[in-house]
């Protein structure tokens, strides 16, 4: 996020208001220690936004790309002697004047910020501000406002997240202070509509025929979820009932040649909206509604009440409403917490796999995601780097490792506890409709569970990798097997991941579930299972954010095969006694043949495999001899 540097009465305490203002005007320099004097004040801006109306005039026609208007503003003050205070604006726009107490006040926009210079204020006093400007929004870099042309005519609207909302109106951008409430009225030409936060108050048609959109939300918003879209949308909208009785209010504004599709998709809301309604508490804008709003790029956007969509898949729905729970409702408190709000959206998409479709839907959404984590070794839920956005926004991290996240805990914790946990942390007045981090949502789970949650998040959270676990296992008696499982674990910053592992074992006809509590990098399970075991499936169930891979054991004895050395370097060897191998693979832990080779009657003696080709790392040897498997684990760390 640039920096937002807040200017109050104590900057540089030798100096009239006056000479600051002059200073801040003439110089970098003088900016440049005002900003580093208050850099830890500016990112709270030392008062409350309760309420804003924006007023602004909008064209969708690319050929314009101009908004013009004032956003007014209702803010208390959070410290005495208030004077000096700032909104975010790019540069690049024209403030006209700044009007407070019904006259014109001095101002400075400078440096992405509006300076602003009220009669001294104490602690509490309420002070309100309207800010007349103009501009192309479209310049700025962060891309929070942008223009284009969908099949049936041109396109505005704006997505401010994460850093983009000063870019297009002047406002306190930040993740700390909710605007209590907010308005926005809406000038747009005739033939269109302008979609937005909360319930259409009403429509005014003006004399020259353009209308004017009159939205009105009374629930607290983040500033990058204050949104407006403008086009000649085709309104569709009905009622979705609950399972208490109550119902909420839908509204689509979609494209006239997206009609017919989207009447078939979007029905599919309710379903989810009941799910989600039951598993996280209230929908929590039902007062108002909850929307639809095409846009002309893709993916989508949670703008509150009313989410801004490149199309109405079923993902995509599911995501956008989960977030209406989840960064809507509760926001993270910091952009190094993203994955509450975009893990459990991207959870929310395979919830409601789970709700309205069937398992394998559901289980299917948990495969793809498991692919994309398990692609590569390291990388942390936790985003310690917030300055690059595409970084920021890793849909492999953020998102799909924060999903995978959520659902291991919910088996480590049980359904019971995991839901009841979060809606617990939905309900938490502490940051009900208002900020959270990470400790918050953890602290919620473990009151609902019971359990001691520290490693868990540490691990899986703030660290670096996953668990890569090899499951050997063969027949004791009829009824007995032995488990042997070792763990390695894909990145260093985590020596060991403690986990509770479901197997699926099949026999006789019959098959049944059991789970096993790996507290160690290698352990051994004696398990009588009651039948005749042919088959043993490892996390059947794909609970576990791990790469993992079983095989069957021999039932022969095969100890007169040595492989060796372990670790290897450029190649590795069998030493072969009294038996005949018929072939040799190479895997890699996830159970794929990386190479494999045949070997000419092999009865005795030694057998090199060239290792030359493969990177440093963990492999698996599989030899066969007639009906007999050996399958050794080995490390290859030299080149």
């Amino acid at each position: 996020m640039r920096k937002l540097a807040f200017l109050a009465f104590i900057i540089l305490a030798s100096m009239t208001r006056a000479q600051v203002m002059e200073a801040i005007v003439k110089g970098e320099k003088a900016s440049f220690i005002a900003k580093k004097n208050f850099k830890s004040k500016r990112s709270g801006q030392a008062y409350d936004i309760v309420y804003q109306k924006l007023k602004l005039n909008i064209d969708p026609n690319p050929a314009f790309r101009n908004i013009y208007g004032s956003v007014y503003s209702e803010l208390v003050a959070l410290e005495d002697e208030f004077s000096l205070f700032a909104f975010d604006l790019d540069s690049r726009m024209t403030v006209d004047s700044v009007v407070y107490s019904d006259s014109s006040i001095s101002f400075i926009h400078a440096n992405d910020e509006v300076l602003i210079d009220v009669p001294s204020q104490a602690q509490g006093s309420k002070i309100d501000v309207e800010v007349f400007y103009k501009g192309d929004p479209s310049q700025n870099e962060q891309k929070g406002f942008s223009y284009d042309y969908q099949l049936a005519g041109p396109i505005a609207w704006s997505l401010s997240q994460p850093y983009g909302a000063y870019g297009w109106w002047p406002c306190k951008q930040q993740l700390e202070d909710k605007i209590d409430s907010i308005d926005l009225e809406i000038t747009i030409p005739k033939n269109n509509k302008a979609a937005s936060l909360g319930l259409l108050h009403r429509v005014d048609t003006l004399a020259d025929s353009s209308l004017v959109f009159h939205w009105k939300h009374r629930y607290p918003v983040a500033t990058y979820l204050v949104a407006v879209a403008v086009s000649n949308y085709y309104e569709e909208s009905h009622y979705i009932h609950l399972s208490d009785g109550d119902s909420v209010f839908h509204l689509d504004y979609i494209y006239p040649s997206y009609k017919s599709q989207a009447d078939i998709l979007r029905w599919e809301i309710d379903g989810m909206m009941r799910g989600f309604d039951s598993l996280f508490g209230h929908y929590p804008f039902r007062e108002e509604k909850y929307g639809h709003a095409m846009f002309a790029r893709g993916g989508g956007m949670e703008h509150q009440t009313m989410s801004f969509m490149g199309s109405l898949d079923f993902d995509l729905m599911a995501h956008e409403l989960g977030h209406q729970w989840f960064g809507d409702k509760i926001t993270c408190k910091n952009w190094q917490d993203l994955w509450l709000n975009e893990g459990w959206a991207t959870y929310t998409n395979a919830l409601a796999r789970e709700l309205v479709k069937d398992d394998s839907t559901f289980l299917a959404f948990i495969s793809n995601a498991l692919s994309d984590v398990l692609d590569e070794d390291d990388g942390s839920v936790f985003a310690y780097d917030t300055s690059i956005v595409r970084s920021l926004f890793s849909g492999r991290l953020r998102y799909y490792k924060g999903s995978l996240v959520l659902h291991q805990l919910r088996w480590e914790v049980g359904d019971d506890a995991f839901f009841e946990g979060t809606r617990n942390y939905m309900a938490n007045a502490e940051y009900c409709y208002g900020f959270a981090e990470t400790i918050d949502f953890q602290e919620a789970i473990e009151e609902a569970s019971g359990k001691d949650l520290d490693g868990f998040f540490d691990r899986y959270i703030y660290k670096e990798g996953f668990p890569i676990v090899l499951s050997n296992w063969n027949r004791v008696t009829n009824k007995r097997i032995k488990l042997d499982i070792s763990q390695e674990t894909s990145h260093p910053s985590v020596s060991f991941f403690p986990l509770k592992i479901e197997y699926q074992a099949l026999g006789e006809g019959r098959d049944t579930f059991f789970v096993v509590d790996l507290s160690d990098s290698e352990q051994e399970f004696d398990i009588d299972l009651g039948f005749k075991v042919t088959e043993l499936r490892y996390d059947p169930r794909m609970w576990l954010l791990a790469r993992g891979n079983i095989f069957e054991k021999s039932h022969s004895d095969l100890s007169n095969i040595n492989v060796f050395p372990n670790p290897s370097g450029q190649s590795i060897s069998l030493l072969v006694q009294e038996k005949k191998i018929d072939s040799i693979e190479l895997l890699d832990l996830q159970g794929r043949v990386i190479q494999s080779m045949k070997v000419t009657e092999l009865k005795s003696g030694q057998t090199n495999v060239d290792l030359s080709g493969l990177a440093n790392g963990i492999y698996l040897l599989r030899a066969y001899s007639g009906n007999e498997t050996l399958v050794s684990k080995f490390m290859k760390r030299g080149q």
